[in-house]
């Protein structure tokens, strides 16, 4: 059997490994650590990106074209024109069109009341602002008499 003088000996002969390779600065640690981060934190955001593009794509309905949309209910103008006794079929293009035609017609004299509501410092139309339009606007001469009641 071996002493143990002898194990000592073998034991302190043995190569004594530099220990340096596998523990590294923390300047070093810090600077990895620093770099992982930012490279996580891209991939996160192009990640977060394309998920966010998806889930609004779901919840978002398809947009109509900008010439199909309107702002008044296309319903109730169809019920609107049914009243009439003479018309007994209505075509969904005819009330579009009479719809997008009420828009424009509302639009222009909603603008020009407003000019002449600002010339007077108001912030409020009122129906002298209307009657106002429907004077002086020619386009607009065939509604004369309409407000009177």
């Amino acid at each position: 059997m071996m002493d143990e003088s002898h194990l000592t000996e073998l034991n302190m002969s043995e190569e004594v490994y530099d220990t340096d390779q596998f523990f590294t600065t923390d300047n070093q640690n810090s600077e990895n650590f620093d770099s992982n981060l930012e490279l996580n934190s891209e991939q996160l955001e192009h990640v977060d990106e394309k998920q966010t593009e998806a889930v609004i794509e779901k919840k978002t309905p398809p947009q109509r074209n900008e010439t199909t949309r309107t702002k008044l209910p296309i319903a109730r103008i169809r019920n609107i024109m049914r009243m009439d006794p003479d018309v007994s079929i209505v075509h969904s293009d005819a009330v579009f069109l009479v719809t997008k035609a009420t828009e424009l017609f509302l639009e222009t004299m909603a603008k020009e009341a407003h000019t002449y509501m600002s010339l007077n410092k108001r912030k409020t139309i009122a129906k002298k602002d209307l009657d106002h339009v429907i004077n002086n606007v020619d386009c607009l001469c065939f509604l004369e008499g309409a407000m009177d009641f």
